[in-house]
């Protein structure tokens, strides 16, 4: 019928909605880690530090 709105595209993009801000926690929690453990975020100081 007309007017009906269609399901799956709508549930695929709440999906990648979602998949988006699960990659984004990870890495914000991967960040917190590494600065809690250098102290720095700087690729070139974390790299030198961890030798």
């Amino acid at each position: 019928p007309e007017g009906m709105v269609m399901p799956v595209p709508q549930a695929l993009t709440l999906t990648s909605i979602v998949i988006g801000v699960a990659v984004l926690a990870l890495i914000l929690s991967l960040a917190i880690m590494i600065y809690r453990h250098y102290g720095t975020l700087d690729s070139r100081k974390v790299r030198r530090l961890k030798e």
